[in-house]
């Protein structure tokens, strides 16, 4: 089988994925029309034909010269019944009613006139009762063959029908409304009524009126247009008129030949306003061409409710003739109230309402034929506020003839509260008495007035409650918490884009702050990923929506907003320039929290460079913050290493993907070797830009997902290029000049950082091989004595330099020990060092009184220095030891079966300082005894107490008090932990 043939065999397949009518064409027998079978037909067909399928709108495809004709489910409502066996034929046969509009629309577009369309075009369509008149807006499209010319036409509809009849009726309202204005008589009603009604057939075929009086109904007003003969018999009208229920009548024969289907009429009541039952009867009949659904009859009973309010009027104004004055007042004020768009009410000077014009029903939720006679004038007041209506407003009003102040309505159906402007006045009846015989009230919705304070109001409070919020969690409480009352919106959530992060911080909606994948299906993320405005249709609880997204100043998403609210919501001008507000302030805020924690992240990462001592730490700090501060992962450090090698460090990198830059050389191609040959900055914002840039070569770091990379030459003092850090981010990451500062920033710091620790290096290395040539100047141990000595650098090069010791032999077995530190570091404190061993060394041997031995040092070297030493004489065979101290940490004594304790000497002041002889300690040294010499750094801890540190000593010195002096001397400094400080150590055990 060929693969267009097996192309043609799998189309079937991909058509029964749309629908119903994609089943339907893929299972239709088309070797039996002009299409032939499916595989035959060229690619242009099939591919517009899905296309077809999946759309949303009402499409049709008609194909071919005969127009045959093939369309998708939304299409079938529009076919009605001509939809059945429509598949497959041509569109003449299946629209024969309509296809003489419809046909030479479609030939145009085949002929290759171009694209054709109507608005509101009527057809009429044999639908499941009735031939339906309706309309429908096309838009006719060429579908260009293999051939290059048009082969078939794409025809998408919109059916506009329901539309265009609620247009002629709004206009007949319209017209009724204008014709019935200022009527005051009910006979003149009703034949204005049916004059405005009988121009609109085509809503109303015929008008029949009927009023009630004393004789019962009678017929007062009718169109030219006559009902069917005998159908008039049939109406119910007193029924109507004494029940009050509407009835719906079928008037025509069934089957008739040129209207299939039956007529019906609608024999309606018409209802005064506050009356207790209807006093007229309305007869209409509805157009055979339309189905008679609820919109039908919600129009035909307004109409009846405008006849009857114009009734209303009508009586009223005869009723002004037992009440001349008073009515005459009321008439004309009723003629002005019915079209206002305020709140107006009239009641009795007790309170009792008898009248609430149309517009104020409307406002407070009354029905045009709800009775008001049984209401007060307080029950529209808001329930907080009718006890000042009672005992302030209306008494003032009766009193003073007006009162005017700002209060609150209350809807009666939905409990609803409206802010209003409101006037109260009195209305007299004109006999020249002072009696007043109406109470009014004029009440102005400012309810958008009031709300647009408000949210001005909570607009500021947000602004200052997001000024003053320090940092991004703080700004996402204030959003969630205040933001809401801005836009008055029941929920609402916000969702923040971390830059090149994959997962969305969502908060807000009453939930726990929780994450959202970018790509997922949600229109907070829909929103921060394509970066629009998203309206939310309504759910099943009834609420709708909107979801904005929050801004960089380029415009990039940073996040996004979703607003809910538990009712209908217009999308108008002013709601969506209040979001925009809203999200502004946000995005402001948040962009300012970015900034911040960026620049905290800065300090932090400086900070830990900061007390980096070695180039490795070095590394494993920019390794592990240098991403922190951006959000990046994957993070890897190249340096050149031996001849043309490359070594890489990195940290938290796959195995699969560390493996694949193994044996780099400094010619490697990959753009983190190449930011290090040349010094050249590389930033790829997506893996198509690597594509570009580095054709052919192969691209794993993109294969484990990172979609933005940035390779960062670093450099040394003399601008070479000496290192390249690399990262990347999982999403795509637009650097903005922001993000390119803060990598010249991290850039310094690293720079910086590795030069510092270089030269600390190389002066470590120095000073290491100084102190390294420390020798006791006692050739041999004397006997009677074990000795142990040790020197061990600090942790890093930093502090080397001071700590020193030295064992001089005297006299007889007379051993001098000699602990110092001298103030300072690194190579100065190693030279001090090394001229105040010396010196003393030779102090020692010539003799000097042990007591006068500083003093002497002292004035051979001035007071330019400071530093503590400590001189132990140590005598095995007087078994003593003699303890001269300047300002050193005291030696410790551990005695045969004791514990170890501190030799205690007399306070004295460093050396430089010494200024006369010093006290000498003697203490007994017995065989068996331990005496142990130290500087400060074996026993000195930051944040701990020294006196805690001579106990952790004393503790890790009795555990090995029977160990040999050099195992004690190892276990000392294995169990004392390395500080930044060096340390020297003597231990002397007395052999007896």
């Amino acid at each position: 089988m060929n693969d267009s043939t097996s192309d043609g065999l799998r189309w079937p397949d991909v058509f029964a994925t749309g629908g119903e009518m994609g089943a339907a064409i893929a299972a239709h027998d088309w070797s039996a029309t002009a299409l032939g079978p499916i595989d035959s037909w060229p690619q242009s067909l099939r591919t517009a034909v899905s296309i077809c399928l999946h759309s949303r709108l009402p499409t049709a495809l008609w194909w071919g010269e005969e127009l045959v004709m093939l369309y998708n489910d939304a299409y079938r409502s529009v076919l009605g019944a001509a939809g059945h066996g429509a598949l497959g034929r041509p569109g003449k046969q299946v629209w024969p009613e309509a296809w003489d509009v419809v046909g030479p629309m479609l030939t145009d577009v085949l002929a290759g006139r171009g694209a054709a369309g109507n608005q509101d075009q009527r057809l009429l369509l044999d639908r499941p009762g009735l031939v339906e008149e309706c309309w429908f807006s096309f838009s006719c499209s060429p579908i260009i063959d293999e051939a290059g010319t048009p082969g078939g036409v794409f025809a998408v509809v919109s059916e506009t029908t329901h539309r265009v009849v609620s247009d002629r009726r709004l206009r007949l309202l319209s017209t009724l409304g204008a014709a019935l204005v200022e009527v005051t008589e009910p006979e003149e009603v009703l034949s204005r009524t049916v004059k405005a009604l009988a121009g609109s057939t085509s809503v109303l075929p015929f008008v029949r009126l009927y009023l009630a009086d004393s004789d019962g109904l009678r017929p007062v007003a009718g169109d030219d247009a006559e009902p069917p003969p005998g159908a008039a018999a049939s109406w119910p009208l007193a029924e109507v008129l004494a029940d009050g229920r509407l009835r719906v009548l079928p008037v025509d024969p069934p089957d008739g030949p040129d209207r299939p289907g039956a007529h019906q009429v609608a024999v309606v009541p018409v209802p005064e306003p506050g009356g207790p039952a209807p006093t007229a009867v309305l007869v209409a009949g509805f157009d055979p061409r339309r189905p008679v659904d609820a919109d039908s009859l919600a129009f035909v009973e307004l109409l009846a409710g405008h006849v009857g309010t114009a009734l209303a009027g009508a009586r009223a104004h005869q009723a002004e003739h037992r009440r001349a004055a008073a009515l005459a007042e009321l008439r004309l004020f009723q003629a002005l109230v019915e079209r206002s768009g305020d709140f107006i009410a009239v009641a009795t000077p007790d309170g009792r309402t008898v009248y609430v014009n149309p517009a104020g029903r409307a406002l407070v939720g009354l029905g045009d034929t709800d009775r008001v006679d049984g209401l007060g004038l307080v029950d529209f007041a808001a329930p907080d506020v009718r006890d000042l209506w009672r005992t302030e407003l209306i008494p003032t009003a009766l009193r003073q003839g007006h009162h005017r102040a700002e209060s609150r309505l209350v809807r009666l159906d939905t409990g609803e509260q409206l802010d209003v402007d409101h006037q109260t006045f009195t209305v007299t009846t004109g006999d020249e008495r002072d009696t007043a015989a109406f109470v009014a009230t004029v009440a102005r919705d400012v309810t958008d007035r009031q709300r647009a304070l408000r949210q001005a109001e909570a607009l500021a409070r947000l602004a200052g409650a997001l000024s003053s919020a320090r940092g991004r969690a703080a700004i996402v409480d204030v959003v969630t918490t205040v933001a809401p009352a801005v836009v008055d919106a029941a929920v609402l959530r916000v969702a923040i884009a971390r830059p090149g992060a994959t997962l969305l911080d969502v908060a807000g909606g009453g939930t726990p702050t929780g994450q959202l994948p970018v790509d997922a299906d949600e229109p907070l993320a829909r929103a921060v990923r394509e970066n629009a405005v998203l309206p939310l249709p309504a759910d099943g609880a009834g609420t709708t929506g909107i979801c904005l997204p929050l801004r960089y100043g380029d415009g990039g998403a940073l996040g996004a907003l979703e607003a809910r609210w538990f009712r209908p919501v217009a999308d108008d001008e002013a709601l969506r320039n209040l979001l925009d507000a809203v999200a502004g302030l946000c995005s402001q805020a948040l962009q300012r929290a970015e900034l911040t924690g960026s620049a905290q992240a800065m300090a932090e990462f400086a900070a830990r460079l900061s007390v980096a001592r070695s180039t490795a730490e070095a590394i494993e700090v920019i390794l592990d913050a240098a991403p922190v501060a951006l959000g990046a992962v994957l993070p890897g450090l190249a340096m050149r290493d031996e001849g043309r090698l490359v070594r890489l460090w990195y940290h938290d990198v796959p195995e699969a993907l560390s493996t694949t830059f193994h044996d780099l050389t400094i010619d490697d191609p990959r753009p983190i070797v190449r930011a290090l040959r040349t010094g050249e900055r590389v930033i790829l914002r997506d893996r198509a830009d690597f594509a570009v840039r580095f054709p052919g070569l192969p691209d794993p770091v993109g294969a484990h997902g990172v979609v933005t990379t940035v390779a960062l030459p670093l450099f040394d003092a003399q601008r070479g290029p000496i290192a390249a850090l690399a990262f990347g981010w999982f999403r795509e990451r637009p650097l903005r000049e922001s993000d390119l500062a803060l990598l010249d920033t991290i850039a310094d710091l690293c720079e910086q950082t590795l030069e510092r620790v270089r030269l600390a290096a190389a002066e470590h290395n120095l000073v290491t091989r100084l102190a390294g040539r420390l020798r006791s100047s006692a050739l041999t141990t004397p006997d009677g004595l074990e000795i142990a000595t040790r020197y061990q650098p600090a942790m890093t090069g930093l502090h080397l330099g001071g700590d020193w010791y030295d064992l001089v032999r005297q006299d007889g077995d007379r051993l001098a020990v000699v602990v110092g530190d001298v103030v300072g570091h690194q190579v100065e404190a190693a030279a001090d060092m090394a001229q105040l061993r010396t010196m003393l060394n030779t102090l020692i041997r010539l003799g000097v009184p042990l007591e006068e031995l500083f003093l002497r040092l002292t004035e051979l070297l001035g007071v330019g220095f400071l530093g503590t030493c400590l001189v132990v004489v140590v005598d095995p065979a007087s078994r003593a030891a003699h303890v001269v101290r300047a300002g050193h940490p005291h030696p410790v004594l551990l005695r045969a079966g004791q514990e170890p304790r501190t030799v205690q000497t007399k306070n004295a002041l460093p050396l430089g300082m010494v200024d006369g002889p010093m006290t000498v300690t003697t203490v007994p040294f017995e065989p068996g005894d331990l005496l142990v010499t130290y500087t400060d750094g074996l026993v000195e801890r930051r944040g701990q107490p020294y006196d805690e540190g001579v106990a952790a000593l004393h503790r890790a010195l009795a555990a090995v008090r029977d160990e040999p002096a050099e195992a004690i001397a190892d276990a000392l400094l294995r169990d004392l932990p390395p500080t930044d400080d060096d340390r020297a150590l003597v231990v002397l055990r007395h052999t007896g």
